[in-house]
């Protein structure tokens, strides 16, 4: 063969050898295309079958023959802010309307002081023995002696935390010039910890939160008269929540100097108030609570997470109850429950961000 002949084949087999490469990558795009169409494929068609099957699980919720069933399912979204559409699917703006309705209440009671004493400040609740600390009757025990307790609480797919304030002269609502989330609330107090409080307005869903809905009263001050009547949680200079259904003049009679809106009152003179016709879902929750030697009890639960789905108020109700408090109230709950302490946040925010969001009032402690 020739010499020229061989560099003509030599220059071919190159030749083949580039087109065959070009062949296999353009064969291995269109392998892996067709993998990444497949895989996605499966995932939309994945969610469209499970957003179907939702849909259908969610019609059986709401028209099935069980109320309480359509009840709890139809609350747990109406009582958020991203979710809240849902249930218009299913129900007509009557029953929606009709639904939140159930959510009204009325308390009857009147505050009964006498069921709290208030112990002296900085009252020991245990003493060091040979045998170790004596607790309280409440089983305390204030390790470093700070009057501030912190105590995690689980329950049936839900976690969540508890504060103590042992001298609630120590409890106040705060408000500023403008909302800001909760840990800002805190340093621009200089105050230890706290927890969210009240509802506020919340237009479009913008979630700035800086107007206060409802009865609000700050430093012996109306901000908010509210309507003739609201579901308040206040507290006395001595140092008593008081809880209930009260005006604006009702509340300052009473001497209330730092009270917010929201409800229901879970707890009512030692007694637990009957809720069970108050309709409420799986959700993030928020408390304020005092037993009877005057201690505050501020209750946050997380929800809406895989940690904790979230609580209903039956729930909220006996976990107040479980740790001796005379009056409760619950309070704004959802992506606004937040608690602070010692410098950082001690629950899991429900926000879609997972960032506190601004609020215009706070229960905090110094």
């Amino acid at each position: 063969m020739k010499i020229e002949d061989k560099e003509s084949v030599q220059l071919s087999n190159e030749e083949l050898g580039k087109q065959e490469r070009k062949r296999l990558k353009k064969s291995k795009r269109r392998t892996t295309a067709r993998a990444v169409d497949r895989i996605v494929g499966f995932l939309v068609a994945t969610v469209i079958m499970f957003g179907i099957a939702g849909l259908g699980v969610e019609y059986v919720f709401v028209k099935g023959p069980s109320p309480a069933l359509k009840e709890f399912f139809c609350m747990t979204f109406l009582e958020t802010r991203r979710f809240r559409w849902i249930p218009n699917i299913f129900m007509s703006a009557d029953e929606v309307k009709e639904l939140q309705s159930l959510q009204r209440q009325k308390i009857d009671t009147v505050f009964d002081p006498s069921l709290i004493t208030i112990k002296a400040k900085d009252a020991e609740v245990e003493e060091e023995t040979s045998d170790g600390p004596q607790l309280n009757e409440y089983g305390d025990y204030d390790e470093d002696g700070d009057g501030i307790i912190l105590e995690k609480v689980t329950g049936n797919g839900y976690i969540g935390y508890m504060i103590k304030v042992l001298d609630p002269k120590r409890v106040f609502v705060s408000r500023g010039t403008m909302a800001l989330p909760l840990a800002e609330q805190c340093m621009e107090n200089n105050a230890l910890g706290g927890i969210n409080a009240g509802a506020f307005l919340d237009n479009n869903g913008g979630g700035d939160g800086n107007t206060p809905e409802g009865l609000t009263i700050i430093n012996g001050q109306v901000i908010n008269y509210g309507y003739d009547v609201n579901m308040i949680a206040g507290l006395t200079e001595d140092g008593l929540l008081i809880v209930g259904e009260y005006g604006a003049g009702q509340a300052q009679e009473l001497g209330i100097v730092s009270c917010v809106s929201f409800g229901p009152v879970l707890v009512s003179n030692g007694a637990p108030v009957d809720i069970s016709w108050i309709p409420s879902g799986l959700n993030p929750r928020t408390a304020i609570g005092q037993r009877s030697d005057g201690c505050i009890l501020m209750l946050v639960i997380d929800g809406r997470q895989v940690h904790s789905y979230g609580a209903t108020y039956r729930d909220v109700q006996d976990v107040m109850l479980e740790y001796g408090a005379v009056n409760a109230m619950n309070l704004d709950g959802g992506s606004s429950t937040t608690m602070w302490y010692n410098g950082a946040y001690v629950n899991s925010c429900s926000s879609a961000n997972g960032i506190a969001r601004p609020i215009p009032d706070a229960f905090l402690f110094r």
